[in-house]
């Protein structure tokens, strides 16, 4: 990835929500199926997969104020597992969370997920790879409840809400396709 033009770029972000979008339906048929530990997996891939739009609208900006662009910098963003999940944590803050501005619950809640960043890694592991601890084997499809998955394919979704809310909002290609109809 490099040297992509803002359009380019805009364009990316909405392959970027088509992928997430398929991962999160992929994940609700395979929930629907009492594939937990898969359908956990998917969920997550869809909310790390959506912490790239974040990403991209930040060098969009910054061609726009006519910064130098670091593209293997943004290579480097765009693989790392943390930074996709905290920005995508900051995302759901802005666009998916009503503000609170009486007890805090939506700085609460960002605050707690991004300290939980590091146990989300561990649990979307125990959902892939087969593991053992103390002796025992740790089976993918034993480590998820269905609770568990049931709440992190919803939350998927609502990832995807408030994604589409800002995607309507702020890329022009949306904006230009809204108009033709």
């Amino acid at each position: 990835m490099e040297n992509l033009t803002i359009k380019e770029l805009h364009s990316l972000r909405i392959a970027i929500f088509d992928n997430a979008e398929n991962l999160q339906k992929e994940a609700k048929l395979l929930l629907d199926n009492e594939m937990f530990s898969r359908a956990y997996l998917l969920a997550y891939f869809c909310f790390e997969e959506l912490g790239k739009i974040p990403i991209i609208v930040g060098v969009i900006a910054k061609i726009e104020l006519g910064e130098t662009v670091d593209w293997k910098k943004l290579k480097k963003r765009f693989y790392n597992h943390t930074k996709k999940i905290t920005s995508q944590n900051y995302h759901y803050y802005m666009f998916g969370l009503e503000t609170d501005l009486q007890s805090n619950s939506d700085v609460k809640w960002l605050k707690k997920a991004n300290i939980s960043v590091g146990s989300s890694f561990e649990k979307k592991n125990l959902a892939t790879y087969v593991d053992a601890k103390n002796k025992e084997f740790l089976l993918p499809s034993e480590q998820i409840t269905k609770d568990e998955c049931q709440e992190l394919v919803k939350f998927a979704f609502e990832c995807l809400r408030a994604h589409w809310h800002s995607e309507t909002l702020t890329n022009p290609i949306l904006s230009e396709l809204a108009n033709k109809t």
